[in-house]
């Protein structure tokens, strides 16, 4: 199989053609679409944590925990496949994506028959949960809906549709809210909200098809062996890695949900959380860049990489660094607004996960995607897991759900960084010292941190926690503008960032 995506001559040059601005509003359109979508579960994690029994609660997340903590080994890398596969693609992109779905649909069916058969059972007595057992009976067509349109974002990206991803992604997400929203009201038991999910994604399954036809929608109907293989080939080592990664993410709310008790796990899973507006913003920004990095590492243009790669840290490190400083001090008053008093303690894991903020400011497979050295992604994530794995154990049973959080954090930075930055240096060609832009991102950080005595001050404020977080996170935003002006970073008089001043 023949890949189209990014083409080039190992003796031409590749120039970028100055679409910096072109990929920054291409990335702000999926970022904004993911945004919108991810307010929207946070609105119905919101809504359920409030209406149902925490016990109630903790069975709706541990169902939905199952599906996302086994989804990546279902999906293969197969959805991120697309974005090798579609590029310029103009022969057969209707053949591509109906071996994806084929792929796909065939691991779904395959878990489901999994649910039905026992796997149910099995899970509810691994979580110390006897109620769990029916909420995967009813959770167990929601694969098939799901999965086969997991590459959607993928699809229309690698057809340069990136509009489209936005408007589904946030039409789709308040359907679903809506639907799930009103079944919990007619029924406030965590078997409604899952039959609202199951309906919804299954509703919401045809219009995503559509899409994705419409964006493929050139040569045979036919699909091919070979090429199903092809994708495979691909798709596997990355799949395996991503799949790693994800179970890796899960890890501490999957051994919390199995030393721990429901309510124990409740608290837990809502502080537990990395901000979603982090992955969000890294997210859109790589996938929009990853046709470029490809591109200027086949040219061998190293140093023209990592100043592309470089300026995205840069960009997001202004966003997320105040963010963390923000939350991180006002983290109480955030729980109790989300989730109710009976959530505070949800605080504590949350600002764990929060110290991860300052290496979310990119994201370093993508440079091994651009190489092309998906292994070195699997080999991270395999070391990762099994380190995270020994550490949770360990800490949850010495300080409780907390040490599940703590030992996450810890695989993270005594083994990924360093990991990453050694083979990233010897891909690029440089030193270690040189892979992020330590000063500028250090200067940002102190930026963030200066007003934070501000945030600190007005914890003795005695309103409700709704006026200290608006109030304080305003003067705190306004301060943090006027020092990114008095820096040159932002032109106050126009509104806009200067990026190139950082």
């Amino acid at each position: 199989m023949r890949c189209h995506v990014c083409e080039i001559s190992a003796h031409k040059i590749y120039k970028p053609n100055n679409m910096s601005q072109s990929r920054t509003v291409k990335a702000g359109i999926l970022a904004s679409g993911t945004f919108l979508t991810t307010c929207v579960s946070l609105i119905s994690a919101v809504v359920l944590a409030r209406v149902l029994s925490m016990y109630d609660y903790a069975t709706y997340k541990q169902t939905l925990l199952v599906y996302a903590f086994v989804s990546p080994l279902l999906m293969l890398g197969l959805p991120d496949a697309l974005y090798y596969f579609l590029p310029g693609e103009n022969k057969r992109p209707r053949s591509l994506l109906i071996e994806n779905l084929l792929l796909l649909g065939f691991m779904a069916g395959l878990f489901s028959l999994f649910l039905l058969f026992g796997g149910n059972r099995l899970l509810a007595w691994r979580f110390k949960n006897p109620d769990l057992a029916r909420m995967l009976l009813i959770l167990a067509p929601y694969p098939l809906f799901m999965l086969p349109v997991s590459g959607l974002s993928a699809c229309l990206i690698a057809r340069n549709r990136v509009k489209q991803v936005a408007v589904f992604n946030v039409l789709s997400r308040l359907f679903m809210l809506a639907t799930v929203l009103t079944a919990i009201m007619i029924s406030r038991t965590p078997a409604a909200a899952i039959v609202g999910t199951v309906v919804a994604t299954g509703i919401v399954f045809f219009p995503a098809l559509k899409l994705m036809f419409a964006a493929c929608n050139l040569g045979s109907w036919l699909p091919s062996t070979n090429s199903m293989w092809s994708q495979l080939k691909y798709a596997v080592p990355l799949g395996l890695a991503v799949m790693i990664g994800t179970i890796s993410k899960s890890l501490d709310k999957m051994i919390v949900s199995s030393m721990c008790s429901p309510e124990q796990f409740a608290v837990y899973v809502n502080g537990a959380i990395e901000i979603p507006l982090i992955g969000i913003l890294t997210g859109s920004v790589i996938a929009i860049l990853i046709p470029d990095l490809v591109k200027l590492y086949k040219a061998a243009q190293y140093q023209e990489l990592m100043e592309l790669w470089h300026r995205a840290m840069v960009k997001c490190a202004l966003l997320i660094f105040p963010i963390m400083i923000f939350l991180f001090v006002m983290a109480p008053e955030v729980m109790r607004i989300l989730f109710s008093v009976k959530y505070e303690n949800s605080a504590v894991p949350f600002r764990v996960y929060l110290l991860l903020l300052p290496i979310r400011i990119t994201t370093f497979g993508a440079v091994f995607m651009a190489a092309g050295k998906n292994t070195l992604i699997l080999y991270r994530v395999i070391v990762g897991l099994a380190l995270n794995l020994v550490l949770s154990i360990i800490l949850v049973k010495l300080v409780g759900a907390i040490g599940a959080a703590v030992a996450t954090v810890i695989a993270i930075y005594v083994w990924n960084i360093p990991y990453c930055l050694f083979f990233i240096g010897k891909i690029l060609h440089t030193g270690v010292f040189r892979i992020f832009p330590y000063q500028r991102l250090a200067n940002i950080l102190l930026i963030a941190v200066l007003p934070s005595v501000i945030l600190v001050a007005g914890l003795v404020w005695d309103v409700s926690d709704i006026v200290k977080v608006i109030t304080l996170g305003s003067l705190y935003s306004l301060a943090i503008i006027l020092l990114y002006g008095w820096r040159k970073w932002v032109r106050l008089q126009e509104w806009r960032f200067k990026w190139g001043q950082i």
